[in-house]
C-alpha cells in the first residue's frame, strides 16, 4: 500500500506559490477597482461625505513652536534616511543589523518618522479647529473614481510583477480601501462618517479573530487541525464571566478569570490532543464533537443556571488602558493606543508568537513537525511532545480569546454569541498563510467588517440593500478563502496527518 506524501516546503515553490497568489491578488484588486468606478462612481456629484477624524478632545495634535514643528521636521527626516540608508553606510552597519534581525523594525521606524514630519505640517496646515480635528468633505464620485484606479492600477502592477511576498499586505489594503468607499458612499449627505469610531471598535472586535487565528496558526503548524477553536471560544467566554461574577469584578477576579478561561481552552485542546495524538483519532471529527459539546452545555448552563441565578452573569469589563503620549495622536491613537487590556494582550501575543515560531529552536521543532514529522523523529525530537504542547498552548490562547466575548466589551454571557467566529478564525488562519503577522492583517479586515455592519444602523435610510448582507460579509470572505479564490495557499505538508513512529 502506497502512501502519498504531502509536498514538502522549499524555497522554490513557496516563490512559485507566491507568483500564483499575487496573479490572484491583483485580478481580485483589479475586479473591485471597476465594481468602485460602477458603484461608487456612479453617485451624484452633488452628493459629499463629512468625515470626522475626532474621537475626544485627547486626540488634537498638540499645538508647538514654529522652532520645535522645524526641529521635528528635520529630525523626522533624519530618522527616515537613516532607516532607508542602514545597510549601505558603513558607520550605521549596526543600525541596519538590527533593523533586520528585528522583523517589522525598520516599518516602525519609518512610521515614527513620518509622524515626526506630518506632525508639523498639518498644524501648519490648522487641522486643530475649536478644540477638534478638522472634518474633511469629499465628493463621493470622485472618491469613487480615485479609489478605482488606484486599486485597478495596483492590482495591474502586481499581476505584471507578481511580487512574492508583499502580495498579501497589498490585497488586504486594496480590501480595505474598498470597504472606506463604501463607508463614504454610505454615509453620503447629511449624516457624518464616524471614522474614527468604527476603526477603533473594529481593533476591539478584531481581539478574538487574532487569538483565535494565533491558536489555529500554532496548532496546525504542528500538524494537528484544530477545529474546536469555536467550543474553546464558547468555554472561556462562559468560565470567565461567571468567575468575575461571583466575585463581583473584585481586585485581580478579572485577571484570575482570564487565566480560568485559556484553561477552559487548554483543556479541550488536551482532549483534542489525547484523541488525535494518542488514538489517531480524525482530527476533525474530534474538534466537531467538542464544538457540539460546548455548544450543548453553554445552552443548558444559560437556561438552567444563568437565568436562575443573574448574579452569576454580570456586565464586568477589562480596565481600558490609554497609553501615555501615544493615545493622543490623532486617528490611530484611539484606534491602536486605547483600548482594554485584552487589545494590548492579543498584539502582544501575536508578536511572541511570531517570535518564538520562527527566531527560536521551539519554533523550528514545530514547523519542522508539522513539516516532515518522520525526519524530525530521525533526529531526535519527540514529535508526539510537542504536539501535545502547540495544541494546548494554543487552546490556551483560543480560551483566553473566548473571554473577549465578555470580558472584553462589558457584556454577559447568551447563548450563541460566538456566532461561529471560530470557523471564520480558522479561514483568517489560511488567509494569513499560517503565520501570526498574517493572521493578525486578515483579523483586522475581518473586524472592519464586522464592525461596519454594526454601525450601519445610523445610514439605515440610505442603504440600498439590506443590513443583512452586510452582516454576512465576514462568512462570504470566509467562503471565497477556503475556496481558493484568492490564489493557491500552502498549508504544512503534514498537517492533519496522524503520525505513528517506524
Amino acid at each position: 500500500m502506497s502512501t502519498v506524501t504531502r509536498e514538502i516546503v522549499t524555497r522554490d515553490n513557496l516563490r512559485v506559490i507566491s507568483r500564483t497568489r499575487s496573479l490572484a491578488y491583483g485580478i481580485t484588486l483589479m475586479s473591485l477597482g471597476l465594481l468602485e468606478i460602477l458603484w461608487y462612481g456612479s453617485a451624484d456629484s452633488k452628493l459629499h461625505t463629512t468625515i470626522q477624524f475626532g474621537y475626544n478632545t485627547s486626540t488634537i495634535w498638540p499645538v508647538i513652536a514654529n522652532v520645535w514643528r522645524v526641529v521635528l521636521v528635520l529630525a523626522g527626516l533624519a530618522i527616515i534616511a537613516l532607516t532607508l540608508r542602514a545597510k549601505t553606510l558603513p558607520r550605521f552597519s549596526g543600525l541596519g543589523r538590527f533593523l533586520d534581525a528585528v522583523r517589522g523594525a525598520r516599518n516602525i521606524v519609518l512610521v515614527v518618522g513620518g509622524y515626526l514630519v506630518l506632525w508639523p505640517l498639518v498644524l501648519w496646515l490648522g487641522v486643530n479647529h475649536g478644540g477638534a480635528l478638522r472634518t474633511m468633505t469629499v465628493d463621493v464620485s470622485l472618491t469613487g473614481y480615485l479609489f478605482g484606479v488606484v486599486s485597478i492600477g495596483v492590482g495591474g502592477l502586481m499581476a505584471w510583477k507578481r511580487f512574492d511576498r508583499r502580495a498579501s499586505g497589498i490585497l488586504y489594503g486594496g480590501l480595505l480601501l474598498f470597504l472606506l468607499g463604501f463607508l463614504i458612499w454610505v454615509a453620503r449627505g447629511s449624516l457624518d462618517l464616524q471614522l474614527t469610531s468604527i476603526l477603533a471598535s473594529a481593533v476591539a472586535v478584531s481581539t478574538f479573530l487574532m487569538m483565535g487565528s494565533l491558536s489555529g496558526t500554532l496548532c496546525e503548524r504542528s500538524g494537528v487541525v484544530n477545529i474546536a477553536i469555536e467550543g474553546q471560544f464558547i468555554s472561556g467566554a462562559l468560565a470567565s464571566i461567571v468567575f468575575a461574577s461571583a466575585l463581583k469584578g473584585s481586585g485581580v477576579s478579572l485577571t484570575f478569570a482570564l487565566v480560568l478561561a485559556g484553561c477552559f481552552g487548554a483543556f479541550f485542546g488536551w482532549i483534542l490532543a489525547i484523541m488525535a495524538l494518542r488514538y489517531g483519532a480524525n482530527q476533525i471529527i474530534v474538534g466537531v464533537v467538542i464544538v457540539a459539546f460546548c455548544t450543548a452545555m453553554s445552552q443548558f448552563l444559560t437556561t438552567q443556571v444563568l437565568d436562575t441565578h443573574q448574579n452569576l452573569n454580570g456586565s464586568y469589563g477589562l480596565p481600558v488602558w490609554a497609553i501615555p503620549g501615544l493615545s493622543h495622536i490623532p486617528l490611530v491613537g484611539p484606534v491602536l493606543f486605547d483600548q482594554n487590556v485584552l487589545v494590548f494582550i492579543a498584539f502582544a501575543a501575536v508578536i511572541i508568537a511570531n517570535f518564538a515560531l520562527f527566531r527560536t529552536r521551539w519554533g523550528l521543532r514545530v514547523r519542522s513537525v508539522g513539516e516532515k514529522p518522520i525526519a524530525s523523529e530521525t533526529v531526535g525530537i519527540n514529535v508526539v511532545r510537542v504536539r501535545y504542547g502547540a495544541v494546548i498552548l494554543g487552546g490556551f490562547i483560543a480560551g483566553v480569546g473566548g473571554a473577549g466575548f465578555t470580558l472584553g466589551p462589558g457584556s454577559p454571557f447568551t447563548y450563541g454569541m460566538t456566532a461561529g467566529y471560530g470557523y471564520i478564525a480558522l479561514a483568517i488562519m489560511i488567509f494569513g498563510r499560517w503565520r501570526p503577522y498574517g493572521a493578525l492583517m486578515a483579523s483586522l479586515l475581518f473586524g472592519f467588517t464586522i464592525a461596519l455592519s454594526a454601525n450601519l444602523n445610523l445610514y439605515l435610510s440610505q442603504l440600498v440593500i439590506p443590513q443583512q448582507f452586510i452582516t454576512a460579509l465576514p462568512y462570504v470572505i470566509t467562503i471565497a478563502v477556503v475556496s481558493g479564490l484568492v490564489g493557491r495557499i500552502r498549508p504544512p505538508a503534514s498537517d492533519g496527518v496522524p503520525f505513528q513512529r517506524r
